[in-house]
């Protein structure tokens, strides 16, 4: 390693691109902005190299930053397993299960799964990561994370890993009750959707293309008035108060369509099916404890997916 450069250098770096934010990077580890923006500088000196462009969404990794990004998240990954395996020479060590979800499976299947791993392993600590699937599966390369359960990602993303697919899931677009979308006469149209802001997924995550490649076969290339957000929390209050409208995976939204805190809007968004699955490293390694959480995982999946196909025939 070159003597200038030591672990704060790669602490900060790997926690800006995990961030997506120089700034939020700097909040996170308690230093200022012009001191990590001085440390980034003086790391790609060192480099060689730019590691990173910065734009309007925030940082962006180069080609350079790509490699650099998986070795210096791969050398922290490294020292804090050595660290681990320290304390876990103790008996009394505390073991954990890290999974990765993206917001569909955080809503629906996670809690009963967690309830379950936690009733026959109260000592064991559960995380969960919540980030965009790039980020996850990013996080899984590196052994951060024993695995990932959301949708299945593009091939290129996917290198390396496994997915095993356990049911399909499409959108769904909901409203308050009262919105006036549902006094239109003469039934509800794409273009009239269009009218109102839509509340999606930011661009980057894995369902944004699915919902862009719909309204893109309908004729619909420019969607003017839209809001970004992965918070399920944010979705739900501002589609209360405002008219905007929620495009969002089916599996977030059931349990308040259901309660009739939101209303489905009558669109065929057939063609927005995606495959939802469990995603793990392709080569062997997880604890026993990791893999039971992850069967109890794939059998709340599996009943999902009758549920699914039994409701097609009621």
């Amino acid at each position: 390693m070159h003597q200038r450069i030591n672990q704060r250098h790669l602490i900060l770096f790997v926690e800006i691109v995990r961030k997506g934010s120089l700034a939020k990077a700097a909040d996170e580890l308690a230093i200022t902005h012009s001191a990590a923006s001085k440390s980034l500088r003086q790391l790609e000196e060192d480099v060689g190299d730019r590691l990173l462009e910065r734009n309007r969404a925030g940082v962006t990794l180069t080609p350079s930053g790509e490699i650099f990004y998986r070795y210096a998240s791969a050398s922290l990954t490294a020292l804090r397993q050595g660290i681990d395996m320290i304390a876990q020479s103790d008996q009394h060590a505390r073991r954990a299960v890290l999974l990765g979800a993206l917001p569909n499976v955080a809503v629906n299947i996670l809690p009963e799964a967690v309830a379950r791993f936690k009733a026959r392993h109260p000592d064991i600590q559960v995380r969960i990561v919540t980030q965009t699937n790039r980020q996850l599966l990013m996080q899984l390369r590196l052994a951060e994370i024993d695995f990932v359960v959301g949708r299945f990602a593009e091939i290129d993303e996917m290198r390396g890993l496994h997915f095993e697919r356990l049911y399909y899931e499409t959108m769904a677009l909901a409203a308050r009750p009262d919105h006036p979308v549902f006094r239109i006469g003469g039934g509800v149209t794409l273009e009239k959707i269009t009218e109102y802001p839509l509340v999606m997924p930011p661009l980057g995550t894995v369902i944004r293309p699915e919902i862009d490649r719909f309204f893109l076969s309908r004729g619909i290339a420019d969607l003017p008035n839209v809001i970004e957000t992965l918070s399920v929390e944010f979705g739900r209050a501002f589609v209360s108060i405002s008219d905007a409208l929620w495009i969002f995976p089916r599996g977030v939204l059931q349990a308040d369509l259901d309660a009739g805190v939101l209303r489905e809007v009558p669109v065929d968004l057939a063609g927005t099916e995606g495959a939802v699955g469990i995603t793990t490293r392709s080569e062997p390694g997880l604890s026993r404890v990791s893999e039971e959480m992850l069967q109890l995982v794939r059998e709340l999946c599996l009943r999902r997916a009758r549920n699914l196909h039994d409701k097609k025939f009621i």
